[in-house]
């Protein structure tokens, strides 16, 4: 089970490193890309409109300036969401780990639960079998007293009617 986790953590750690690299490269890629597209596309703007092929200095500070706005909104676009998509793919990761650890932890107390229903099996028929032996002792014990009671009712039962004056009488005496 720890061997599992332990793995999982390295996984996931594996995933996340690869992730923030391939998100770095995305950012300097998609920023230095927009940047010199907006970059051209603002000299070529200013050089059509003020019609003269070497664009002035306010023409190159206003490319340079849309170039850093709109290069750096583009890689922090990229950026975040290259972050989403790593933290999605990591909790899927975690997710994916944590059902096969529970299938494994359901399959261990099944064959927990299996050996102590066994258990249970072979202490319940040796209760039983203990209980069938005291049973056997009691009754004999309740059969004997029941004999003894009856024998000596049957004792007390002749020496009062041999008392009595009307046995005398039936028999003679």
């Amino acid at each position: 089970m720890e061997r599992r986790l332990v793995g999982l953590l390295g996984t996931t750690a594996k995933h996340v490193l690869n992730a923030f690299l391939r998100a770095i490269r995305a950012v300097v890629v998609t920023g230095i890309i927009v940047a010199v597209i907006v970059a051209a596309v603002t000299e070529g703007i200013g050089a059509y409109l003020t019609h003269s092929f070497p664009p002035t200095g306010a023409t190159h500070l206003a490319a340079a300036a849309l170039a850093i706005a709109f290069g750096y909104a583009a890689a922090i676009t990229v950026a975040i969401e290259e972050m989403l998509r790593a933290l999605i793919k990591t909790i899927e990761l975690v997710v994916e780990e944590s059902e096969k650890l529970a299938v494994a932890a359901v399959k261990e107390a099944e064959v927990v639960a299996g050996a102590a229903a066994h258990e249970a099996g072979v202490l319940g028929h040796a209760a039983v079998g203990d209980a069938e032996s005291l049973g056997r002792g009691a009754a004999g014990l309740v059969g004997g007293i029941v004999g003894g009671i009856a024998h000596g009712a049957s004792n007390v039962e002749h020496g009062v009617a041999s008392a009595l004056p009307s046995h005398h009488n039936a028999d003679g005496n």
